[in-house]
């Protein structure tokens, strides 16, 4: 595999929403990130703080290619800047209008893998009026998590319970912190793998498999990659995780993830790159847990799942964000351009609007 790149330069605008928690900050550094990588390589770069009062204003900000990395809670207006940057004809990095309804809620994607036959670990949704102890067919231990929250948020050790009562007990927690539905999940206690896939058409190829290594007090604890885990750097899980990549893995259960992967970024209409988060048993049985169709691109973190995978591929983070970018660009525009679009960036700085 060989990356992409542009004879030519064009405009990149990247949107984004602030705020002050950990994995606000890694949006933030992953934005920077992509921008010094992008203006390295000649291309002009637009940066757009979002809020609900301007996000009409930035979904018409130029850019030959849009980065939508707005996570703000509840997804609203991420969702409304996806969809009207689809409307105009944007080329937006990643997902399409039917990827949206999945993402602001876990048990959509629970349920539309469950329709598609994508392997994954069996589950009960509960709403507030549901009868909790209703769990046949399921097998304990669960995992119980808030459907419409993101990167770890109301995951900890306490999401993984063993019985009825430690089940009714956290799904009331859930529901008196967390707005939304919950979910309840059988727990796969094993291995975890993150595959990167890029791609489009019949042209979608899987990364070196990228594994969460637990470690430490982790062998007194449950192996769940919790919000501590993923941001909080005073907190034991977070240094007691290690991503590596390439993942060990053999041919038999390499061709598996792959197959399983593939097949996931397929059904939910994912483009251009896509993480799948994937469990295995203890009889190499790979179960996909959550497809991230905008994973983090953060080169400033040292544990990037995504990023393990470029390196372990052997390429360097300019060489990936080109590619991204350029597989963008070639499935809206049909091809990668003859000529610049901005010819005055040549004489601009990158405009932080």
């Amino acid at each position: 595999m060989t990356p992409m790149s542009f004879d030519y330069p064009i405009s990149v605008a990247i949107l984004y929403s602030g705020g002050s928690s950990a994995d606000d900050q890694d949006t933030l550094e992953s934005v920077n990130g992509i921008a010094e990588s992008l203006t390295s390589m000649g291309h002009m770069v637009r940066i757009f703080a979002v809020t609900k009062k301007n996000w009409r204003k930035a979904v018409r900000i130029p850019g030959d290619v849009v980065f939508n990395l707005v996570e703000d809670q509840g997804w609203e207006m991420y969702i409304k800047i996806g969809v009207h940057l689809e409307m105009l004809g944007r080329a937006q990095v990643g997902h399409d209008l039917r990827c949206f309804k999945y993402i602001a809620t876990k048990a959509g994607m629970k349920r539309k893998m469950e329709r598609m036959g994508i392997s994954t670990p069996g589950f009960r949704i509960f709403n507030r009026r549901s009868h909790i102890n209703q769990v046949r067919g399921l097998e304990y231990p669960l995992i119980v998590k808030p459907s419409g929250e993101h990167a770890g948020i109301g995951i900890s050790q306490d999401s993984v319970v063993i019985d009825q009562e430690e089940l009714i007990g956290r799904v009331k927690y859930l529901f008196k912190n967390y707005p939304g539905i919950v979910l309840a999940e059988e727990f796969i206690d094993g291995r975890e793998i993150h595959v990167t896939v890029i791609g489009n058409g019949r042209h979608i190829v899987c990364l070196p498999f990228s594994e969460l290594n637990f470690k430490g007090e982790f062998a007194d604890n449950w192996n769940v990659y919790t919000y501590d885990a993923k941001w909080e750097k005073e907190s034991w899980e977070y240094w007691n995780v290690r991503v590596s990549a390439p993942a060990k893995v053999n041919r038999k259960l390499s061709d598996k993830i792959e197959k399983l992967s593939i097949a996931a970024y397929k059904a939910f209409g994912c483009r251009d790159i896509a993480r799948m988060d994937i469990r295995i048993d203890e009889n190499d049985i790979p179960y996909v847990v959550d497809v991230n169709m905008m994973p983090s691109l953060n080169k400033f973190d040292d544990e990037d799942a995504t990023l393990e995978s470029v390196k372990a591929l052997g390429w360097s983070y300019d060489e990936f964000i080109e590619t991204i970018i350029a597989m963008t660009y070639k499935r809206v525009y049909g091809k990668l351009p003859k000529l610049i679009r901005e010819r005055h960036f040549l004489l601009s700085a990158p405009v932080r609007v």
